[in-house]
Order: structure tokens, then sequence, then C-alpha cells
């Protein structure tokens, strides 16, 4: 018997990744919220602030969309693609220079729960944030960075086509930085 079947997770079949409708956002909020108490050691507000208005930030900001993710359970996993302004501090000022442009995008908020991770989520919603990204996004390049503390976090960023820019640690979030190869991303996409 597959293993989603036996946690009762569910494959990607099951899934749908569509931008985020307002109808949408409590679902997400409630998601990014519950994945930032369990995995990331709670709400930040300095780096958190977009979640608590999700629809100015992600559906009323030109380059910017979220992504939900939903199985027959409802709204399983989120994305986010927003224009890259890396702060600097704490960034390196080489890095905010090199990715805080026009064409550059990050990738945020590549959040699922705990009952549906290890079913392809994860991947469904990058490669829909990606192919925005490209296309009606308008941008070039996909910039993001993970916290390598979250198990699972790095594995999962280097199994997909990234380059890894930059590795902070041993800084306080355990950072690494990586660029997306969108080219490679979508020629191999699933969705």
């Amino acid at each position: 018997m597959p293993s989603h079947q036996k946690t009762g997770q569910s494959k990607v079949s099951d899934l749908v990744v569509t931008p985020a409708a307002p109808a949408d956002l409590q679902a997400a909020e409630a998601i990014m919220r519950e994945v930032l108490h369990t995995d990331l050691g709670g709400y930040l507000p300095q780096w958190h602030h977009d979640i608590d208005d999700l629809e100015a930030t992600y559906l009323r900001t030109p380059g910017s969309v979220l992504l939900v993710a939903r199985d027959v359970t409802g709204v399983v996993g989120t994305a986010a693609v927003r224009p890259c302004r890396l702060a600097s501090p704490p960034n390196p000022d080489w890095l905010a220079q090199e990715y805080n442009q026009p064409d550059v995008c990050q990738l945020v908020r590549v959040w699922v729960v705990s009952r549906a991770r290890r079913c392809g989520v994860g991947r469904a919603l990058t490669e829909r944030a990606v192919a925005w990204s490209v296309g009606p996004g308008g941008y070039r390049r996909v910039y993001l960075h993970t916290d390598a503390s979250v198990s699972g976090a790095e594995a999962f960023w280097r199994s997909l086509p990234t380059r890894e820019i930059y590795d902070e640690r041993p800084d306080p979030f355990s950072t690494v930085h990586f660029e997306i190869d969108a080219d490679i991303m979508l020629r191999t996409s699933q969705c």
C-alpha cells in the first residue's frame, strides 16, 4: 500500500494548485501561522508581517501572487511570490545588490501542513510559483532562502534545480540562499 494511503495523506493527483482568492485567505493564514508556530519558532513581525494582510500583500500588489494547494480536505499548502527586496543587514550588501533587481522575485511561504508533507505538495507549489514568476509575473530569476534547521527544508530545496548562492550558517536562522533554475524547473515540471 502506498505510504500516502497508510498515513491518510493525499497524493499529488488529488491536488489542485491555484492563485488564492479572497475566500482562501483565512485558510492560507491559518496554515502559515501553524507552520510558524510548529516549525519556525513563532511569528516575528520584522519577517512575517506579510501574513497580517495577505490580501494587500499578495492579491493587490503588482508582481505578487499567493498560491494555495488544495486536496480533498481543503487548503494544505501555500507559496507566494513577491518582488525581491532583501534587507541589508541582516543579509550581506552584495546579496541585496545582486537580487534586489526588477527582474528578480522572491519565493516565500512555501509551507505545507504536516499531514500533507512528503506527498509532492511543496514541489507542485514551487513549480506553479516558478511558472507564474517567469510567465505572468514577468520575472527572469527566482530567489529564495530557507531555514536549514527545519527538518527536511534544505534537502527539499536541494532536490530541485537550485543553485546555492550563500550559506550563512552559523547565523541565528541557519539561512541558506538559493536561486532556482526556472528553465530546468519548467522543463521537468509535473504540473
